[in-house]
Order: structure tokens, then C-alpha cells, then sequence
């Protein structure tokens, strides 16, 4: 059994229609999900995984009818009891200050929280402060580390992005074609625009 949830807060300033539209839409979307109201919050018990991108749902869901609501995309769970419990958990511990937030996002906020400007440069190097230089690396280990794809979507030529995965090995030590090297890099990256 693959179980997950999501949690979705602010309903406490809708009126009944506006909450009503919200759980047509989403018993729509997710007809075999069970939608629960509680207190500030909606809860959506998925029973079965889905494919939906839910940050877009909540972003479109917002946009559309001047909303401020927040959305949690949980994770998968093997027991009903282990989900219950991790609702009652995540409506006390997240602060719902973004839209949108996932088992992911949480788990990266949490690991960034111990990463500092001093952890970044020592990692980093010389290439610090080279915003462009580090987009290449992030977008090389995002198309899953295939030169021609992430080439391509960079407008390079696949033999410049070769050298840069090269220099950035021969200074910082770390050879972002090695998944675990790629992890580390990919975490202090990851925002880079």
C-alpha cells in the first residue's frame, strides 16, 4: 500500500463556497482521494500515487480565486497509522510560509540550515562567486549529467561544458560526473539562477 497526503492551510479566512470549490477541484483531480476538512486546514489522503505537479496546483489555485493558501506534498507511507500520524506532526512543525513545500523541500531547507558562506567557499572555491560558471554545473547535474542534453539546453558547445566539468574538478576536487560528488555540488548550486 503506497499512502501519502496533503496538507493544504489557510481555509480558515474562506467562506464555505470558496472551500467547496477548492475540494470539487480537487476530488476532480484525485477521484479516489479522501478529502477531510480540519480546522485551518485540508487534509487529502491519496491512496493511490498521482502525477499531478500540486505547486502548480496551488499557484494556478491561488492566482485564480485571490487566495493565500499553502500547500504539503508528503511522502509515501506503508501504513495508514504511520500517515495519520506524520499529519498530526507536520500541521504543528511546518511554518507554511511558502506556497508550496514537499518532504523534499523540507529535507533540502533543513540540510541548507547547516551550510554556510564558509562551507559553500571551501567546496566552491575559486568559482565562489562565478554565478554562470556554477548554472553550467547545476544544469549538467540536473539533465542527469549528460553533457550533450545540458549542452544543448545551455546554448554551448558540448566540448566547452567538457572543459568547465574538468576545471571545476582539477580546482575544487569534486568531479560532478561521480553521483556522490554531484550531490554535495548539486546541494550548494541548486538556487543558482
Amino acid at each position: 500500500m503506497r499512502l501519502s497526503y496533503l496538507l493544504i492551510k489557510g481555509t480558515e479566512k474562506l467562506s464555505f463556497d470558496e472551500i467547496q470549490t477548492i475540494v470539487n477541484l480537487l476530488a476532480e483531480m484525485l477521484p479516489s482521494s479522501d478529502i477531510k476538512q480540519d480546522g485551518n486546514f485540508l487534509i487529502v489522503f491519496l491512496n493511490e500515487p498521482f502525477e499531478y505537479d500540486f505547486k502548480d496546483f496551488i499557484t494556478n489555485t491561488n492566482n485564480e480565486m485571490y487566495l493565500d493558501l499553502s500547500l504539503y506534498e508528503s511522502g509515501v507511507f506503508d501504513s495508514y497509522d504511520l500517515l495519520k500520524k506524520d499529519v498530526n506532526h507536520k500541521k504543528m512543525e511546518l511554518k507554511f510560509d511558502t506556497v508550496y513545500e514537499s518532504e523534499k523541500t523540507v529535507f533540502y531547507e533543513r540540510v541548507m540550515y547547516y551550510i554556510d558562506d564558509t562551507f559553500k567557499k571551501h567546496v566552491l572555491k575559486d568559482f565562489f562567486d562565478n554565478d554562470e560558471f556554477l548554472h553550467s554545473i547545476k544544469v549538467f547535474i540536473e539533465k542527469n549529467q549528460n553533457t550533450s542534453e545540458a549542452a544543448k539546453f545551455l546554448y554551448m558547445h558540448r566540448n566547452t561544458l567538457i572543459n568547465r566539468i574538468e576545471k571545476f574538478h582539477k580546482i575544487t576536487g569534486y568531479d560532478v560526473r561521480k553521483f556522490e560528488d554531484a550531490l554535495v555540488v548539486y546541494l550548494l548550486v541548486k538556487n543558482i539562477k
